[in-house]
């Protein structure tokens, strides 16, 4: 009798995660938003780990800005979606531990991390608008955000907390 709970016990998580986890997958224009929030944050955080002149910071922003405020409210809106009423504090968290991988990833590159971030600020003033999330998925910009995606016409899954709209 004892194995049996302890068995019970194990698979709890299990059953109770996976209504979870399926609600927590990434609609295709939550994860282009995602995608180039990365590349913003890591922007960010080149411009204060290289001291880069607030003016030219702004001339690499400037030309996506609409891109970046959009991808903000879908960002948003995923963590509304997904965790329900902890959604904003849920994006908070991301914000704050995007902004600090990539401080660490500064970190963990030394001295290489300015010029090679030159580089990446040149390309990103560069790229047409509307060109932000591929270009972060092509430099391996980290992204903490693990879901999976929700797939090619396919609607996700709520969970039961969700409000609907």
């Amino acid at each position: 009798m004892g194995l049996k709970r302890l068995l019970m016990a194990a698979m709890l998580p299990v059953l109770i995660a996976g209504p979870v986890f399926a609600a927590t997958c990434l609609r295709p224009e939550e994860r282009q938003a995602v995608d180039a929030w990365a590349l913003n944050s890591y922007l960010r955080v080149i411009g204060m780990q290289c001291k880069i002149d607030r003016t030219r910071m702004i001339n690499a922003f400037q030309p996506h800005s609409g891109e970046l405020s959009a991808a903000a409210n879908v960002i948003q809106g995923y963590f509304r979606r997904a965790h329900s009423g902890a959604g904003q504090t849920r994006f908070d968290q991301y914000y704050t531990n995007i902004s600090q991988d990539h401080a660490m990833d500064a970190i963990r590159a030394g001295s290489f991390f300015c010029s090679d971030a030159e580089v990446i600020l040149q390309q990103v003033r560069a790229l047409p608008p509307g060109q932000l999330a591929k270009f972060s998925v092509n430099q391996n910009i980290i992204q903490p955000i693990d879901a999976p995606d929700c797939g090619a016409g396919a609607a996700p899954q709520r969970n039961a907390a969700a409000p609907r709209r």
